[in-house]
């Protein structure tokens, strides 16, 4: 849903059109002044708008304040660049899906990690991350902010997974370090491998989730020890 919030120019403030002028004619907000949750969540749902419709070339702090109804100046009060308001969409996405799983077996995790990550792709956020994803190799620090905030969170929450696992006994031991980010590389993998090679990667049939998720049970050791 996209929020829009202030008049035409675009303030967190709708009384006054400047976000920078308070009501003593200050130029500068006074300091540890509450940022509006509301007018974060406009420039999320505009910035993802602006991806999915245009693509990263056309991805541009303007664009998204714009769609938000909100000012470039409240947008970077809260992102410095570009690459960073793209990591926060990145993350807003990857937790909003994947956190908080618990189904209370490894298999029914597992099974509901792969379901969050078809329900991404299925929804309006499926083209905006995957623009995010194939422009990251020609942009060091989207790459870099892209690693913080989708590796690092789908790594942190299947690592999280597997010590439920090993805390029900289903899992002797966590898994190394070495043996968590193969198994992170090939979830996220296969999402922007089925964009580059699928005419309808958008379209994950419950077949393919399930034998995704054989796989996945097979390279998981149930026996003793450290993997990795």
């Amino acid at each position: 849903m996209l929020f829009v919030y202030g008049s035409g120019g675009g303030s967190e403030t709708p009384a006054r059109e400047n976000p920078g002028m308070t009501a003593q004619g200050d130029t500068e907000p006074p300091k540890g002044r509450p940022k509006d949750p509301r007018v974060d969540a406009a420039l999320l749902d505009a910035a993802i708008e602006v991806l999915n419709e245009s693509g990263w070339n056309a991805f541009t702090t303007t664009a998204v304040a714009r769609r938000a109804g909100a000012s470039t100046a409240s947008l970077y009060r809260r992102w410095p660049s570009k690459q960073a308001l793209a990591g926060a969409v990145a993350r807003h996405i990857a937790l909003d899906e994947l956190g908080g799983i618990d189904t209370g077996s490894l298999e029914g995790d597992l099974r509901e990690l792969l379901s969050a990550k078809r329900r991404i792709l299925e929804n309006t956020t499926g083209p905006a991350l995957l623009s995010l994803m194939g422009q990251a190799p020609h942009d060091e620090e989207l790459r870099r902010i892209l690693h913080d905030d989708v590796y690092a969170v789908v790594r942190g929450q299947l690592e999280a997974l597997v010590a439920q696992a090993v805390t029900r006994g289903e899992l002797a031991a966590p898994l190394g370090a070495s043996h968590l980010d193969v198994l992170t590389l090939v979830l996220v993998g296969t999402t922007v491998a089925r964009s580059v090679f699928l005419t309808r990667p958008r379209e994950v049939d419950a077949d393919t989730v399930e034998t995704e998720l054989r796989l996945l049970l097979a390279a998981l050791p149930r026996g003793g020890g450290v993997a990795g």
